[in-house]
């Protein structure tokens, strides 16, 4: 059994530390190797040398994931469920600025590939971001909720700075609607104690904007 105190270290540290090495990564891959190739393989680093491996860690392995999802939280079953219907304002909001717009013209190659996309990158987030932290911190909000949020957010500035790479709305939409999303969503697992509602939303929501994305980036 890995030392919980262990597992506290090594969550606060990985926040900054992922952080920052995407700040790197992201644009010196999209530059050396192109903004597709390296695009991609930004991607891979942040969710298979960070998301995956740390959030295996800290849960002592596979066979423990289970809890992340099965946490109990003693609110009420209407508290929660309005919880969950704010989990979804971004999902609607991207579906009407961004998908309705895109899907009928992306075709079925952009779809698939955007759903894919969306599965890894959804799963993968909400592990780490809300379920790890939500897991390891409890009912420390600060280390559970706004610590996470914040560095979610932080996260998403490499992105910006991909090179080649254009996002809808800019900086603003990209940087700050990721950061209203960390709150929105980690604030919904943080009273829930639970990330299924969270991640199934975060995988549409992504689905919609990755359809946007990748059409305008790669096949248009």
């Amino acid at each position: 059994m890995i030392n919980k105190n262990n597992k506290q270290y090594i969550l606060v540290s990985a926040a900054p530390i992922l952080c920052i090495a995407m700040l790197i990564f992201m644009p010196f891959l999209t530059i050396q190797i192109g903004k597709t190739t390296g695009y991609i393989a930004g991607f891979c680093i942040y969710w298979f040398i960070f998301c995956l491996p740390i959030s295996l860690y800290c849960s002592n392995g596979f066979g423990k994931l289970r809890e992340i999802y099965t946490q109990k939280s003693n609110i009420t079953a209407v508290i929660r469920n309005i919880y969950y219907l704010l989990a979804f304002m971004p999902c609607i909001a991207i579906f009407f600025v961004v998908f309705k717009k895109v899907a009928p013209i992306a075709g079925f190659q952009v779809l698939v590939i955007a759903l894919v996309f969306a599965i890894i990158n959804g799963t993968f987030e909400e592990l780490f971001w809300r379920g790890i932290f939500n897991k390891i911190f409890n009912n420390n909000i600060f280390l559970a909720y706004i610590y996470p949020s914040l560095f979610f957010g932080i996260w998403h500035i490499a992105l910006y700075l991909a090179k080649g790479i254009i996002y809808q709305g800019g900086f603003a939409s990209l940087v700050g609607g990721s950061f209203f999303m960390g709150l929105l969503w980690g604030w919904v697992a943080y009273k829930t104690k639970s990330i299924k509602v969270v991640t199934a939303v975060h995988i549409i929501t992504n689905f919609f904007a990755f359809t946007g994305l990748i059409y305008q980036n790669w096949f248009r």
